[in-house]
């Protein structure tokens, strides 16, 4: 049936059938469910429960990792090609990207008295006057701490320029390049 399939991206590869029926439960009977390392995949019997899972799961954590949920692109069946290999492709359109897995990089900006109150969703909008940002996370490990990563290393020095000492939710950010902070092995205060 087409619209009953589910995208699961950035899931915890340690998340397991039961922990992603605790998670879709209340949105409709599940014919099957797919995991695969770092993804899966969800099919509902009717593509309404699909819709509302997606329009209310997506951005939600599961297995302590905030998740990506979206309709699930037909199968590929092109000459030579995986069953999914479109969705992973490097060869994806910029605009396309927005759904995809972060990418990690060594462009690595900590953010220092971030308030409370700023997601990780916040702290990458906000970045984004800086360059293209490829990964955030906000409060973890440790609270009112971010971490940024860019595309490359003139997106991060461009966001020290310009956003450092900026204000988010009334507090003034501190910047810091994370090659700096983590030399050695160990922190540097």
């Amino acid at each position: 049936m087409s619209g009953c399939r589910v995208f699961i991206g950035r899931l915890n590869p340690a998340a397991r059938e039961k922990d992603v029926e605790r998670f879709f439960k209340g949105y409709g009977r599940i014919r099957d469910i797919d995991l695969k390392r770092g993804f899966g995949f969800v099919e509902f019997e009717d593509p309404r429960d699909a819709d509302d899972a997606v329009y209310e799961l997506d951005g939600k954590e599961l297995c302590s990792e905030r998740v990506t949920i979206e309709h699930a692109r037909a199968r590929s069946r092109g000459r030579g090609r995986g069953r999914y290999s479109d969705r992973f492709s490097s060869r994806r359109p910029r605009s396309d990207r927005r759904n995809a897995p972060p990418l990690r990089t060594e462009n690595r900006l900590i953010v220092e008295n971030l308030s409370s109150r700023v997601s990780w969703q916040d702290l990458k909008d906000f970045m984004r006057q800086a360059g293209e940002v490829t990964f955030a996370d906000a409060h973890r490990p440790k609270l009112n701490e971010g971490v940024v990563e860019f595309a490359s290393y003139s997106d991060l020095k461009n966001a020290i320029e310009k956003l450092s000492g900026k204000e988010i939710n009334g507090r003034k950010i501190k910047l810091i390049e994370g090659s700096k902070r983590h030399r050695y092995g160990f922190l540097l205060s």
